[in-house]
C-alpha cells in the first residue's frame, strides 16, 4: 500500500515539478521576474480543493463524462498557454514581460488544480476506510518530496549549462512535456467516447508496462502510452510541431523582415 501511494503521488508531483522548474529555468534565462509563482501556487491549490469537493457534481456533467471533459480542457489550455509563452519569449527584453508572466502563472495553476486535486481524492479515499492510513499518508509524503525534489535537481542542473544550449534544452524539455500532457489529454477524451475509436498502433507493454513504476514515470514526464493510437501520435508530432513553430516564430518574422 505505501509503494503504490509513492508511485501515485509521485507520478501526479513529479509533472507539476518538472513544469515549475522549466518555467522558473525560462524566468532566469530571460530575466523575468518570479513574482508570478506565489500567487500560482495560492491559486492552483484552492482550485484544487474546491475541484475535488465538487468532483462528484463535476462528473456528472455531460452524461457522466464531466471529469474527463474538464481534465482535458485543463490540459490543452496548458498546452496553449505554453504555445502564448513560447510565441512571446523570444520577442525584444523588456516586452511582453506582463504576458509571459500571465501565462506562466496559469500554466502552473492549471497543473496544481489538475494533479493536486487528484491526490486529495487518492488521500481522502484511505482517510475513511483504512483503519491506519499512517503507511499511505508515509507513502504520499515520500513520493512528493521526490517529485519535488527531481524538479529542484533539473533546475540546478540546467541552470549550471551554458546559457546558450540550456535555453534550447528548456524549450526542448517544456516541449516534449506539454506534448505528453495534451496525449493524456486524447486518453481521458478516448475513455468517454468523445474521440472515434482507433486500434493500438504498437504495444510496448512487454517492455514497459504502463501499470510499472517506469511506466508511471514516463506517463508522468512524456506522456508514455504503451498502446497509442493515431490521435496520440498524431496529437503528440502535431503538438511539436505547433511549438517549434511558435518558438521560432519571432526569430523567422525577424530573419523575413532583415531585422
Amino acid at each position: 500500500m505505501m509503494l503504490e501511494a509513492v508511485v501515485i503521488v509521485l507520478r501526479e508531483v513529479l509533472e507539476a515539478a518538472l513544469l515549475v522548474s522549466l518555467l522558473l529555468l525560462l524566468c532566469r534565462q530571460r530575466c523575468i521576474h518570479t513574482t508570478w509563482l506565489i500567487p500560482a501556487t495560492i491559486t492552483g491549490l484552492g482550485g484544487a480543493m474546491i475541484y475535488a469537493s465538487q468532483l462528484a457534481w463535476v462528473s456528472e456533467r455531460w452524461d457522466y463524462s464531466g471529469q474527463e471533459i474538464v481534465n482535458a480542457t485543463m490540459q490543452l489550455l496548458i498546452f496553449l498557454s505554453v504555445c502564448c509563452l513560447f510565441l512571446m519569449v523570444n520577442r525584444p527584453k523588456n516586452s511582453h514581460h506582463g504576458k509571459i508572466a500571465f501565462s506562466m502563472a496559469l500554466v502552473v495553476a492549471l497543473a496544481l488544480v489538475r494533479e493536486v486535486s487528484e491526490i486529495f481524492l487518492y488521500l481522502q479515499a484511505f482517510w475513511g476506510t483504512e483503519k491506519n492510513p499512517l503507511p499511505v499518508l508515509m507513502g504520499a509524503a515520500v513520493g512528493a518530496m521526490t517529485g519535488v525534489s527531481t524538479g529542484v535537481l533539473i533546475y540546478y542542473l540546467v541552470a549550471w549549462m551554458d546559457i546558450r544550449r540550456s535555453a534550447f534544452l528548456v524549450a526542448g524539455l517544456l516541449a516534449v512535456t506539454v506534448a505528453g500532457i495534451a496525449t493524456q489529454a486524447v486518453s481521458l477524451l478516448e475513455q468517454v467516447d468523445r474521440i472515434p475509436y482507433s486500434p493500438p498502433i504498437w504495444d510496448t507493454s512487454h517492455w514497459v508496462a504502463e501499470d510499472t513504476l517506469l511506466g508511471q514515470l514516463l506517463y508522468a514526464l512524456l506522456g508514455y502510452e504503451a498502446t497509442p493510437t493515431v490521435w496520440h501520435v498524431s496529437t503528440y508530432a502535431l503538438v511539436l510541431l505547433t511549438m517549434a513553430l511558435a518558438y521560432a516564430s519571432p526569430k523567422l518574422s525577424g530573419a523575413l523582415s532583415g531585422d
